[in-house]
């Protein structure tokens, strides 16, 4: 009984609870849910993330209490500057991140999209077109192209989901068409996730990339997929 009295309340219920009476799967499931959930155990379920998270929450709000406690305004000064010194690095670090292509995958589509359709892209690209949006128009013709070739099962858009991992499978299963699908892949990121001079073509140039990408994924369409060996696609 000792032994009992000294364990958790959660623990000690479930272990003499079948001395009175036979315990059911629901009531006993409901202890072991109840023990479970006891703050010991999930302070050790955080990640490393959350533990680092959790600290420099509990500093900041430390340093806080402490400056307004004391009303000390070059403590609540300190305070302010390092807050804003976190958010200007997590910020700085997000835009490095997201613009450097070559270190860092950018999704051609909206990461919840799974399998995405060309039609409501195209329809999209010509709006844009006869908005006289011209880089919307290219980037959202660019969308089709990947939509095209992932609806005709030319890459898997599950494994690749980048513009260029999507160019260089697709090339792989129509190398005659390796240029084309190398060409929207790079224009596609460099409107989209490009800098400076990346971004900053021409009207003119941008009409001119519209109308070959439309065409390309009008050829796209009805173009003969080669048939793997096994015959199965």
């Amino acid at each position: 009984m000792t032994l009992l009295t000294a364990a958790p309340f959660g623990l000690a219920q479930l272990t003499a609870a079948p001395l009175a009476a036979a315990v059911d799967r629901d009531t006993g499931r409901q202890w072991l849910e109840e023990e479970l959930s006891r703050a010991e155990y999930s302070a050790n379920d955080l990640t490393l993330l959350e533990r680092i998270g959790r600290w420099i929450d509990e500093t900041m709000t430390g340093l806080l209490s402490a400056a307004l406690s004391g009303n000390s305004p070059w403590l609540l000064l300190l305070v302010v500057l390092a807050v804003a010194a976190i958010i200007a690095l997590i910020v700085w670090r997000v835009r490095v991140l997201g613009l450097r292509r070559a270190h860092v995958p950018l999704a051609a589509f909206d990461a919840v999209v799974a399998s995405p359709e060309p039609g409501p892209w195209r329809e999209s690209a010509e709006a844009a077109a006869a908005a006289g949006d011209h880089r919307r128009a290219v980037v959202d013709r660019s969308r089709a192209i990947f939509a095209v070739l992932g609806a005709r099962r030319i890459v898997d858009l599950e494994s690749a989901s980048t513009a260029t991992e999507i160019a260089v499978h697709a090339s792989a299963v129509l190398p005659s068409r390796a240029r084309q699908l190398s060409e929207v892949a790079t224009v596609f990121n460099d409107l989209v996730f490009g800098r400076g001079s990346a971004r900053d073509r021409t009207p003119e140039e941008l009409r001119s990339l519209y109308a070959e990408f439309s065409a390309f994924d009008a050829e796209l369409t009805h173009i003969p997929v080669p048939q793997p060996s096994g015959g199965r696609r």
